[in-house]
């Protein structure tokens, strides 16, 4: 969406949202709904190479308005249309001994916050029936768990798409979801160099409940990036999860895809993903033992450029770009809950897919203390040991989360 558009359509969408508040519509203030969203987070990197270790002190301030306009207006053909705004403003408190990618501190290592107030959604939406709806504009999209198409919701700044998008639900067990998408809008934003990725993104996802306890999913991502073109690729594949039944307790999860070069991309490729894991929930804790592989040639490998990677292969976002030999990641998570604490202690053993190198492993532990349903504290670790591939990477976070 073109800088120009992108202001007429968030005017707006911020008149319709903000009318309530003022002159004769304040009778009606249920029409919109309005939510804050605070986070504050301490983050410690420390890596062995030359750059000083850094500490990034940042606050993300979100106001969400969410406007029924039929009911604000009282006009019965609007039925079914709802516009949306959501502001992000990501601010430093204290110093920046920190590289955001846009403060020019080069000499310290990466913390991908960078400053900046942003439209993060700005989207007209209308629902056709109780079983599809179209949405317009710069919108969140999150699909299955994110390994292809993702918000990166960890980050300060969110990963959103301006496009379309259409839902419908086939039947009480199936349902499509299409998507056309010319603009990434990316965590490096709203003003770094690489805010933005233009281009042609489809994306396509078919869901079907085929029995109680199993859900199974086909995909189909074709991704033309103007700007990044070795990125460019078609990929499909299926999603399979299920949980047996008592005394098991157990759950399965199991992803199967292809991906393929694609329009201007100068690469020759053909690539494989699996990722296959087991959850056993024992009483106290869950047990997980799982597999993760993108596949490798040496000169290319399989990526995933939109996805949320922050939720693979480690905290330590080692692998946020697949080495060119590809990458295996064998892991083993366990996880639990005492009173109002949710803790998760996961290791993972790095390899290559091509080749028999060692890329190094990682632990990582999570805890989460959950105050009341607005307020909650975490805390996180990770701890990566290079062999073969980069360098031993230690992060530690603290973060305060209040929504109202």
């Amino acid at each position: 969406m073109s800088s120009a558009s992108l202001k007429t359509t968030v005017t707006l969408l911020t008149w319709f949202a903000a009318a309530p508040f003022f002159g004769a519509y304040a009778s009606e203030p249920q029409a919109t709904e309005v939510a804050f969203d605070f986070r504050y987070r301490l983050e410690y990197v420390d890596q062995e190479n030359p750059l000083q270790r850094a500490l990034a002190s940042t606050l993300r301030s979100r106001m969400t308005v969410n406007t029924d306009i039929a009911r604000l207006f009282q006009v019965a053909p609007m039925s079914g249309l709802s516009a949306l705004v959501e502001i992000d403003n990501v601010s430093n408190i204290g110093g920046q001994r920190f590289n955001s990618t846009v403060n020019g501190h080069n000499d310290y290592s990466v913390v991908a916050d960078p400053e900046g107030t942003d439209v993060n959604q700005a989207f007209l939406s209308y629902r056709f029936s109780q079983q599809s709806s179209i949405t317009a504009g710069r919108q969140r999209v999150n699909y299955l768990n994110q390994r292809f198409l993702g918000g990166v919701g960890w980050r300060q700044n969110e990963q959103t798409f301006d496009g379309y998008r259409y839902q419908h639900a086939l039947s009480n067990i199936s349902s499509l979801d299409v998507g056309y998408f010319h603009n990434v809008n990316r965590i490096f934003g709203p003003d770094g160099s690489s805010a933005d990725h233009k281009g042609n993104f489809y994306t396509s996802l078919f869901t079907l409940q085929p029995a109680a306890g199993h859900q199974a999913a086909a995909f189909y991502y074709d991704f033309e990036f103007s700007d990044w073109q070795e990125r460019s690729s078609r990929t499909y594949g299926i999603d399979y999860s299920l949980a047996f039944a008592a005394p098991w307790a157990l759950k399965a999860q199991m992803t199967l895809a292809r991906q393929d070069d694609a329009h201007q991309n100068t690469q020759n490729f053909t690539h494989s993903y699996h990722r296959l894991s087991i959850d056993w929930d024992f009483g106290p804790a869950t047990l997980t033992v799982g597999q993760e592989r993108l596949a490798g040639n040496g000169d290319s490998a399989l990526q995933t450029p939109l996805a949320t990677l922050h939720a693979f292969n480690g905290f330590a976002d080692i692998f946020l770009n697949t080495p060119a030999d590809g990458l295996r990641d064998d892991w083993l998570a366990l996880k639990g809950q005492h009173h109002k604490w949710k803790w998760r202690l996961a290791y993972h053993d790095f390899r290559a897919d091509h080749g028999a190198h060692d890329y190094g492993d990682e632990l990582d532990l999570t805890a989460q203390y959950v105050f009341s349903h607005q307020l909650s504290l975490l805390l996180k670790l990770a701890s990566y040991q290079a062999d073969s591939l980069a360098v031993d990477t230690n992060k530690a976070w603290f973060m305060l989360s209040y929504k109202h």
